[in-house]
């Protein structure tokens, strides 16, 4: 039997967690890990090590991939979460091969991992990550790791990293009994494995050209997303939803007046840009008829030759004054 080790505080500025681990997985090896992250970059930098352990468990120690049925799903939603790096990862991100790492990092997670959440954020609970081994090569890693090539000490960070390290079959064990008792506790954490790999199909699958285009869209107007609730931007007893020109309208135009609408009263103008052909000014005669309705006034700036275009609108006694100053057509 050899002499086991003293324990070592690991600071990943002089002691790494990285090099213990490479050091303590084997063929076999069972993981035991808490974290707040996972990233893929931090498996693909532990590779050939992790592909070769019998299995590992993984509890995300704040809600992670939890699913909410309220949500609507999206076909080309990535979750915000550092499973395809956090802040430190930026040139790993760079190096652009998300595609290849992930697919092996699916089909890992799909042999080898299982994967809970907390239902709920758990801010006293301590990372930990346990090598399991049956002998005295076993090493339980408690304090503030995560499984992120930064909190392995792979990547320099300004983090204060602060772990304790115990080797020995009789040192790792209660870290083992405490996690084995919260893995079975079902009130507490959530399975979360088929919402990570959804995920990870969502990283690495063949996607469609128009991808890139929805992918932008999302990351510019997401904080957005909610905010064009009518019965908030359209005043009570407005009668724009009971006009003629309200109902010749299509979906996508009705939901361009509530934004040119919402855009105008939140930051006193707004450009409307369609393609030619979209309906833009349909969709301007709308937003007119919402500030006709509140009795305010319209200035309508055009080309020359399209004066007789808009004219035609004064003189109907159904159609719409011209009353609010500032709303300029762009063609």
């Amino acid at each position: 039997m050899s002499e086991v080790k003293a324990p070592k505080v690991l600071d990943n500025k002089t002691n790494f967690v990285y090099t213990e681990l490479k050091e303590s997985i084997k063929k076999g090896s069972k993981l035991s890990v808490i974290s707040a992250l996972f990233s893929m970059y931090a498996y693909d930098a532990l590779k050939k090590d992790l592909d070769k352990i019998d299995n590992m468990r993984f509890i995300y120690t704040k809600p992670s991939f939890i699913r909410d049925d309220k949500k609507e799903s999206r076909e080309y939603y990535i979750d915000n979460n550092s499973i395809f790096g956090n802040d430190y990862e930026i040139k790993l991100k760079n190096e652009m091969t998300q595609g290849s790492i992930s697919r092996d990092f699916s089909k890992w997670i799909n042999d080898k991992l299982e994967i809970k959440s907390f239902k709920i954020p758990n801010e006293a609970q301590s990372r930990m990550v346990c090598v399991d081994n049956g002998d005295d090569s076993s090493i339980a890693i408690n304090g503030s790791v995560d499984f992120t090539t930064t909190g392995l000490g792979l990547n320099k960070s300004d983090r204060q990293d602060m772990n304790q390290c115990v080797y020995g079959n009789v040192f790792t064990q209660p870290s083992l009994m405490m996690f084995e008792a919260l893995w079975e506790n079902e009130d507490l954490l959530e399975d979360v494995k088929d919402e990570v790999l959804e995920q990870m199909k969502t990283m690495h699958k063949e996607n469609p050209a128009e991808f890139i285009y929805f992918l932008s869209l999302y990351n510019i107007f997401s904080d957005n997303l909610e905010a064009l609730d009518e019965d908030k931007i359209i005043r009570k007893g407005n009668t724009l939803k009971e006009s003629q020109i309200w109902n010749k309208l299509y979906k996508f135009q009705k939901d361009a007046v509530m934004g040119v609408i919402d855009k105008i009263e939140n930051y006193n103008g707004c450009i409307l840009a369609d393609s030619v052909g979209l309906g833009k000014t349909f969709t301007a005669l709308a937003v007119i008829k919402y500030y006709e309705s509140r009795n305010d006034r319209v200035l309508v700036l055009v080309p020359k030759k399209l004066r007789d275009n808009w004219t035609i609108y004064t003189q109907n006694d159904k159609g719409i004054s011209l009353w609010m100053i500032g709303l300029i057509m762009m063609y």
